[in-house]
């Protein structure tokens, strides 16, 4: 059951309503529960405590309802990031690998959606923005979905496990089939990244070989128009 502070799901599903970081409905939620898939997120970059506290919750509650298994997802690199957001990630892999379940880390490339995040927005100011020397092996969340729940219902033994996509591309490359794909208007501009950000996509710790995906940047935005 998708467990939110709202207590809502997509598509009408059932839904649990709890809150990681202070605890709320945590216990409730879990009641009953065999296995937990942790995708939680932050919608503020600087309020990263659903990856700290918040796994630090979960994990208790976890053991004290007797769950025994967990999948966390995750992002590839975050062991050799310098990123503040990865550090907390990386925190949060620790807490899980650190508990009495059986634990299983997918961690995926950048979905197709994050660079599109950027260029939606800085093609509103006319100034599509790139980064400057970054390459990305963009993957189709569909696909990681499908991996993360396989995971869940039938565990590889793996503890963990990279996917990433069918291509690795540079950012630029991205922009420019993005506009083709949509008819945007806009400069293509080295965007003003962070320094800890830009280190991290240009040091390929964000690429794999381990599993790839099938379905590419330009087959994932035919499908979205």
């Amino acid at each position: 059951m998708p467990l939110s502070r709202s207590g809502k799901a997509v598509a009408g599903a059932p839904g649990a309503k709890a809150d990681i970081v202070s605890g709320e409905g945590l216990e409730a939620a879990l009641e009953d529960a065999d296995a937990i898939v942790d995708a939680c997120n932050s919608r503020n970059p600087l309020d990263l405590k659903p990856f700290t506290i918040g796994a630090r919750n979960v994990v208790a509650a976890a053991e004290r309802a007797g769950i025994e298994r967990a999948v966390l997802l995750s992002i590839l690199g975050v062991e050799r990031s310098r990123l503040q957001y990865h550090r907390r990630k990386r925190e949060q892999e620790l807490t899980y690998l650190g508990s009495s379940m059986q634990v299983a880390i997918v961690r995926a490339a950048q979905f197709h959606e994050w660079s599109v995040d950027f260029f939606e927005a800085g093609a509103a100011v006319g100034a599509i923005p790139v980064f400057l020397g970054g390459r990305l092996q963009p993957v189709d969340v569909g696909e990681v979905a499908e991996l993360v729940a396989d995971e869940v219902m039938a565990p590889s033994g793996e503890q963990v496990i990279d996917v990433a996509g069918p291509q690795v591309r540079v950012s630029r490359e991205l922009a420019k089939a993005w506009q083709g794909a949509t008819g945007a208007r806009g400069l293509i501009v080295n965007g003003p990244f962070p320094p800890t950000m830009l280190d991290y996509l240009r040091s390929g710790a964000n690429l794999t070989e381990q599993r790839k995906g099938k379905v590419t940047f330009e087959e994932w935005l035919a499908r979205r128009r």
